[in-house]
């Protein structure tokens, strides 16, 4: 006797799109770390909630042991403290592209990668899942 079983996908990722959501005071943040970091580029692991389809950023954690450099920023993944709250990197791009580069995609960390780009402002912020595929940011005032 044969038994066949049959899978039925969730939904394609295109159907899927997720949203990052960023407070003033991270995004601030972010772009301080970066600017203090130029021309290299800075790396902060990123804090946050995952909701449905909506990441909330809530906190940044400097890791320990990084290296920065003017085309890399890395950390030893292997050093981190463990904690379900991290859920993704955020680095700084001296270049002035905010896009992923194949190295970003193969040390992919957590849920999203966000890369700010020069001259580091929220306009330069770019949200990627591990595909690179861009994902929405959108900022909240917080009370």
């Amino acid at each position: 006797m044969i038994t066949v079983v049959i899978f039925r996908r969730k939904k394609d990722l295109a159907e899927v799109k997720r949203k990052i959501v960023l407070t003033k005071e991270i995004i601030d943040s972010v772009i301080t770390y970066a600017k203090s970091w130029h021309p290299n580029e800075g790396i902060l692991i990123l804090q946050g909630k995952k909701e449905k389809n909506v990441i909330r950023i809530t906190g940044l954690i400097i890791p320990p042991f990084s290296s920065h450099g003017p085309y890399y920023s890395g950390f030893p993944v292997y050093e981190l403290p463990f904690d379900l709250s991290y859920i993704g990197t955020i680095h700084s791009h001296p270049s002035g592209s905010n896009r992923p580069s194949l190295e970003d995609l193969n040390h992919f960390f957590g849920l999203v990668s966000l890369i700010i780009c020069y001259p580091y402002d929220v306009g330069n912020i770019g949200a990627f899942d591990r595909n690179g595929i861009k994902m929405d940011v959108e900022t909240e005032d917080t009370f």
